[in-house]
């Protein structure tokens, strides 16, 4: 098979060259919803367009209220990690002297930790499972330092779907509050409402390089609408609307240009989840991947905002992230070296965390943007090849000079 070959000198596409290039509705797709904000001169607060974006966003989840959930299951937040604390401080509150750790694993993004901390909690580091990069309700249910934790917060690894009925039933037995971190699995709470619990709160993150964005939001699900506006209150100071502060809560609250991204974005979903399809299904397609480089994780066991290489050890791993780098193409490892190796973090007491050391070192994010070609699939995947034939060859197939890439 003849690889395809990229000029020496011309620099690649934002598309290929970083991990994650975020495409979002062009500015003509806005102007509707921002002459509405112009209109309203309402541009936070729960405006007009705020109330919108949750409407349909509630209908796309209840299916119309044909799931039998509650008309409302979600509401926004500012950002993700606001999403998780407010969760937090309704579903469980502030940590207390008798109960002061939270439960959390340490294969998650830093956002996990530090919300966690917001709310008075000492993250507690447990290792994951090997197969779903998640933490195992039936180990953390009988875990021996649960007479401490006051929360357990499990992550939903890449977008992959939480085991949401799982964690009722820990609930359920032990008593601790438990909300998840569910940070990119938006598309698989669109396939599967039934995810949503009246228990066990769960929240998104809208973030721009998330497959559904308001370009920087999130919001929390839960299938209790008395405790989702408790929700909407902490996140606006904890104030109702007679102005008074009834308990504790902070600044929160989605705007109303954020909003109109949201809603731009879901007038398009349809198309976007299109092409992250056709994007997933080229990278599982390529020829001889999985034999040649490892596994490829994509769309729809994670989030499509995320294509994997699990590389069968860590030293091909590197090579991988080697050969990718000489080639000007992201990657990037999207949990570092796991929570309990920054230094942020050293002092959080932990188990030993074996699985989740292995899994930083043999998986690897590849380019995922809206817009690649098959082309450019083609070239990640024959340049990933290179990894499992000897030097000689990946010296000859090396274009002569690379560019570089700022």
């Amino acid at each position: 098979m003849t690889r395809p070959r990229r000029p020496a000198m011309t620099p690649l596409a934002p598309s290929l060259s970083q991990v994650q290039s975020p495409r979002l509705p062009a500015a003509e797709a806005l102007m509707p919803y921002l002459s509405r904000i112009d209109a309203n001169r309402w541009y936070s607060n729960r405006g007009e367009l705020v109330q919108r974006l949750e409407e349909r966003l509630n209908a796309l989840l209840t299916a119309g209220g044909s799931t039998g959930l509650p008309s409302t299951v979600l509401v926004t937040a500012s950002n993700g990690t606001a999403a998780i604390e407010a969760a937090i401080l309704a579903c469980a509150g502030r940590a207390t002297a008798e109960r002061p750790l939270a439960i959390i694993p340490s294969y998650t993004f830093v956002a996990t930790a530090l919300a966690v901390m917001r709310c008075g909690y000492q993250p507690y580091f447990a290792d994951v499972d090997p197969e779903t990069a998640m933490l195992d309700p039936a180990a953390v249910a009988a875990h021996p330092v649960l007479g401490k934790a006051g929360l357990i917060l499990p992550v939903a690894a890449y977008g992959r779907a939480p085991a949401m009925r799982a964690w009722e039933e820990v609930h359920a037995r032990t008593g601790i509050p438990v909300v998840v971190d569910a940070a990119p699995a938006f598309e698989a709470f669109v396939r599967d409402p039934g995810l949503v619990s009246a228990t066990v709160p769960a929240t998104l993150s809208f973030h721009a390089t998330k497959s559904f964005s308001t370009a920087e939001g999130g919001a929390v699900l839960w299938a209790d609408e008395t405790r989702l506006f408790q929700v909407v209150q902490i996140t606006c100071f904890g104030v109702t609307d007679q102005r008074l502060a009834l308990f504790e809560g902070f600044n929160g609250k989605l705007s109303e240009y954020h909003a109109a991204m949201g809603l731009a974005c879901l007038d398009e979903w349809t198309r976007r989840e299109a092409a992250y399809g056709r994007i997933a299904a080229a990278y599982r397609e390529g020829e001889g991947t999985r034999s040649e480089i490892g596994t490829l994780l994509t769309a729809p066991e994670i989030s499509a905002a995320y294509v994997l290489l699990q590389s069968p050890t860590a030293a091909a791993s590197q090579l991988a992230e080697q050969r990718l780098a000489e080639r000007g193409i992201g990657a990037r490892r999207w949990y570092g070296m796991g929570l309990h190796r920054q230094p942020a973090f050293a002092e959080a007491p932990r188990d030993a965390l074996p699985v989740t050391e292995d899994l930083t070192l043999r998986q690897l994010g590849l380019p995922a943007a809206i817009d690649l070609s098959g082309e450019d699939i083609t070239f990640v995947l024959d340049t990933l090849r290179l990894t499992g034939r000897d030097d000689t060859h990946a010296e000859d197939a090396r274009p002569e000079r690379q560019p570089r890439y700022g």
